[in-house]
């Protein structure tokens, strides 16, 4: 198990109250012209504590949550209930979900690319493009500033986002800035948009 594994295993419950006292609203709310409506299928790797998965089946949504951490797993599986699927699954390949066949109109990854090591980063993305719907897309925010604990990130960046996405018949349409909820000074988002034409 990783360092940053074991950092989300040991501190699932706090960092699920951390996460679940943040409405998904305002958390989102930068990309809101892009939010999934009722009947499309939605896909929310990272998933963590469940609140995003919650928030997207009461739009309507059908939501699949991969989560590789078993503490928030159970966590979020017992906020959603039967309302979401939860799956132990991770990127770069997302076997499992990869196997089943689907495909989704929105795959949301929050607070997850900076986890991601650089070598993985194009298998990830290759992942992604094949698991969505034509005309669908991919959300993804990217975190920069220090982790003041145990948990490793990588450096993130629009124009490496751009070249993956490229090589993998996606296109990047929007960019949006956002400011850190937790009010950490050092710390701030972008969110990025990734469309499958």
């Amino acid at each position: 198990m990783s360092i940053t594994s074991s950092f989300y295993e040991e501190n699932a419950e706090s960092l699920a109250g951390q996460y679940n006292a943040l409405p998904p609203t305002m958390v989102h709310h930068v990309w809101e012209k892009y939010w999934p409506s009722s009947g499309n299928d939605v896909l929310d790797i990272g998933a963590g504590s469940g609140r995003d998965s919650l928030w997207l089946t009461t739009r309507g949504c059908q939501v699949i949550a991969c989560e590789p951490c078993n503490k928030l797993r159970e966590i979020g599986e017992a906020l959603t209930g039967k309302d979401v699927y939860w799956s132990d699954d991770k990127l770069p390949n997302l076997d499992r979900i990869s196997k089943q066949g689907q495909t989704f109109d929105v795959i949301l990854l929050s607070a997850v690319w900076m986890h991601i090591p650089i070598n993985l980063r194009k298998s990830a993305i290759q992942t992604l493009g094949s698991l969505l719907k034509r005309d669908g897309i991919i959300v993804l925010s990217l975190r920069y500033g220090p982790f003041r604990d145990r948990r490793e990130s990588f450096p993130v960046s629009v124009t490496e986002l751009k070249e993956l996405a490229s090589k993998s018949n996606l296109t990047l349409v929007d960019v949006f800035d956002g400011d850190d909820m937790q009010c950490r000074q050092e710390v701030s988002w972008q969110t990025v948009v990734m469309l499958n034409k």
